[in-house]
Parts: structure tokens; sequence; C-alpha cells
């Protein structure tokens, strides 16, 4: 008999063998790894991978992940009231009818109602909801010799309840500019209980800038007119006044819905004051776009008037600019600017000042604003496993709409191994919830035993169950496994 102790090598230290094979048999002591811990991490990344690459779903080797960049990975037979938003999120919903009038666009989140044509167009709803509303009124005209035309009053109105009504909204005109005077005050524009002014006039030689929205510039030797009537926030800033000095005739600018005119200067040469800027809403296009800038103020040319005099501009939001001994520039439409004023010209006399801008009243509103929040049964598409699993694995992540949803109650979560003729319930409680992703709640629950029909068409059903106004859940992402 030869012994392990006459050999020159042990063959029981494992790191004695360099080469040969061990029989399987023999191998009945190792236990199996336990790669749940890794599943999980694996079905977070390929969350994040997902929504960074727009990839619609992942069928891993004995795994399924959905982060629900498009609807490729639930069978919407199978599922009720599973409503998936733009954001890439499941919720439950039981459709109403949406608002009509204007112009309709969308964007991630939302749908926008835009009013852009002057005068008087209906918003018909149908049930009540909440929108977020922006109302520009439109812009004065600019002064002849002349001060700026003021910008359109500024409103918004977040979460802004409606009822099942019709509505009438209004865009005002902008005031037109108008030769050898004072321009044209704009015309106010309106939604339900919100009025934004319209802007004031430019003024013009010794003639006051007219109140408004945002007060309109000063003429030469006069004063810029203020924001009227007074609102909380301030729907706009007061005009620039104008120069008394008569050699030079430089004039103010209008106001803006984001800060006041300036006062012209007289400084040999003379300086028109530049417009007010204009305020920032992102309503429209989800992007931050600028509105109801004041216009810039004008002045005379050369002459006795002063060759080397500098005309106002208008900031960010579509005022006009100023002229130089000539006719000044409009403002943009459905801006509420204010029109640029207009300078005197040595060779052709008076000129006129620019025209206001239009104003607008954008009305958006989320995508399930209108309509009934409602319990939802969410199940996948069928992913076929390489073998007959016995247990399974969960990864999902979700986010409160309204309340606070308590997993176990108002989130529940089964597999089934036969298409969904049997499911398991997976058992998930309030102890399974493993912190946040992204603003996610994570929910695992791994090693799940099969207790319904054997199979390998895979397949998870989530629910939402007790969903109300004051209680909505979103359902942001799931990974099913199997062992």
């Amino acid at each position: 008999t030869i012994t392990n102790a006459k050999m020159a090598v042990d063959p029981a230290n494992a790191s004695n063998l360099s080469s040969g094979d061990v029989p399987l048999a023999q191998l009945g002591n190792v236990p199996d790894p336990d790669l749940t811990a890794q599943k999980a991490d694996i079905a977070l990344l390929a969350f994040k991978t997902q929504a960074n690459g727009n990839l619609a779903r992942y069928n891993l080797v004995d795994q399924s992940v959905d982060a629900f960049e498009d609807a490729s990975g639930v069978n919407s037979g199978a599922s009720t009231n599973a409503t998936r938003t733009s954001e890439n999120y499941y919720q439950g919903f039981v459709a109403g009818t949406d608002p009509t009038g204007g112009t309709i666009t969308t964007y991630t989140g939302y749908k926008v109602h835009s009013f852009l044509s002057t005068g008087n167009t209906n918003f018909v709803v149908s049930s009540a909801g909440n929108v977020d509303v922006l109302v520009v009124g439109g812009g004065g005209g600019g002064g002849a010799y002349g001060g700026g035309g003021g910008a359109g009053g500024f409103r918004t109105s977040a979460t802004h309840g409606v009822t099942a009504q019709t509505y009438v909204v209004a865009v005002g005109a902008g005031g037109l500019g108008v030769n050898d005077q004072v321009g044209l005050v704009g015309s106010p524009s309106t939604f339900d209980t919100i009025t934004s002014a319209g802007g004031g006039r430019g003024g013009t030689a010794a003639l006051d800038g007219g109140d408004g929205g945002s007060g309109g510039g000063g003429g030469y030797g006069s004063s810029g007119g203020d924001s009227s009537p007074t609102t909380s926030p301030v729907q706009g800033y007061s005009g620039g006044d104008g120069s008394g000095d008569v050699a030079q005739y430089p004039s103010g600018g209008g106001g803006g819905a984001g800060g006041a005119g300036q006062d012209s200067q007289q400084n040999n040469p003379g300086i028109a004051g530049n417009g007010g800027i204009g305020a920032q809403n992102l309503y429209r296009t989800g992007s931050n776009v600028y509105y109801a800038s004041g216009g810039g103020g004008g002045v005379p040319d050369g002459g006795g008037y002063g060759s080397n005099n500098v005309a106002g501009t208008a900031s960010a939001g579509g005022g006009g600019d100023g002229g130089k001994g000539a006719y000044a520039t409009d403002a943009t439409v459905n801006t509420g600017g204010g029109g640029g004023g207009a300078g005197y010209s040595a060779t052709y006399g008076g000129m006129t000042g620019g025209d206001g801008g239009s104003g607008i009243v954008v009305i958006r509103y989320e995508e399930m604003a209108f309509g009934t929040p409602s319990n939802m049964t969410l199940v996948s598409e069928s992913t076929t496993a390489q073998a007959a699993p016995t247990k399974g694995d969960l990864v999902l992540t979700y986010t409160n709409a309204a309340g606070t949803a308590v997993v176990g109650t108002n989130i529940t979560a089964e597999y089934s191994a036969d298409a969904g003729s049997t499911w398991t319930d997976f058992g998930i409680a309030a102890g399974d919830v493993q912190g946040t992703t992204g603003g996610h709640t994570i929910v695992t629950k791994n090693n799940v035993t099969l207790t319904s029909t054997s199979g390998t068409s895979m397949r998870y059903r989530i629910k939402t169950l007790v969903q109300s106004a004051s209680l909505a859940t979103r359902i942001h992402a799931v990974s099913l496994g199997w062992s």
C-alpha cells in the first residue's frame, strides 16, 4: 500500500495538482454559487444603460430586463389600464378627453395648446384637470422721435385648475407705430382669471411714454411710463426717461417683463436707452424662451441733431431696435415685444416707430392630466428559458406620482413559467425595498420557489392597487430572473 505520506507530493492539497481531471462525481460537496446579488446589480446596470442608449429590452441568459424605452416588452392584451408615457414609465390610467383649441404640439411628458392668432379662440375642456398657463399681452408701438414701446404684460399660472366648460382665450394685438406721433398701446391677452395688459406706447417729443404691462419709453424731454395695473408677481417694468437735450434728442427704452427700459444719455453724442430685457418661460417647448422685451429708443441722425448719436437696441424677448434718423424695427410676432422708437431724419423729417409684437397664450398639461388614475395589471411578453426553472428573482423600480405606495399592498409582483396561465407570487413587502437609484425606489426579491405550473415561457405580472387621485404609482423598470 502506498500512502499519501510516502508520496513526494501530497494530492490532498489542491495547490499541488498542476494538471489532470477531477471526476465530476468527486465534486458533489462543492456548493452552487449564489449569484442573486449579481443578478440585481446587472438589472440596475441594464436599467441605466437602456435609458442612456434608448434600448427597449434586454433578454439575457436566465434574465429579462425592461426599462420601458418602448412598449415592445409588455403584452398589451394581457395587461389592463397600463398606460406608458413618453417619460418611459407605466401607470394605471383610464383616459379621458383632452381639451381642444389652438395649435396642439407635444414634448416629453406634456401636451401644449398655443394660441397665436389675435382675437378670441375657444379652449374646450371636457373634464376637470390642472394646466400650466402663460399669458403675454401685445407689445406697445414705438414713438416717432421716440421712445421704445413697452412690452406686453407677462404672467404665468402653474397648476391652474380648469373645469368642464368652454374658455375664451384672447390674444392681444401689438400697438402700431404712427408717423410723427406717439405709438399706440398694445391690447391685453386673457385666459380665465388671468389678464396680461398690453404694452405702453412709446413717447415722442415732450410726450411721456404710456403705462401698460410694461411702460413705454419717454420721448426726448419726457418720462417713461409705468407698469400698470399692479400685479403680484409683477407683469412688467417701467420705461426709460428721454433726455431733455434738444441738440441730441435721445429717447428712453421701453420696459420689459424682466427689467426696466434704460434712460437715454446726453453725452454728446446722445445715446438712446435700450429696451428692458424680457422674461423666460418653457411651457411651449420644454426649453426656456424669452418673451416681452421692450423696444429700443430712437435718436436723430446728422445736421444739428448730432451725427454720432447712438440708437437703443432691444434685449432678448422679441422687442424692436430703435432707429437713428430712420424708421424703427417692428417687434417679433407672438412675443409681446415693444416696437422700436424712431429717430428724426435731417433729410426726411419725421419717421414711424416700430409696431409692437402680438401677444401669445400657451396652455400645457401633463399627459395624464385629463382622465382617472386606476388599478393596473402590467404583464410582460414571454421570454424562453433554456431549461425549466424552479426559482425566480425580481428587481423593480417605482415612483409615487401621488401619495405613498406600500409595497405588498399597493404594489404586488408575480412570475409565471407557462406564459401566464398560472402564477407564483413573489410576496414582496416593505422589507424588500433596497433604497433608491435616480430618485426611483428599488424593490428586490430573490430565490422565490416556483409554485405554479412548470415550463420555460417566462413572464412577470406587476399590479398597482387601490389607485386614485391621491395615490398614483408609476412603474419604471422590471427585471425577471430565474434559475
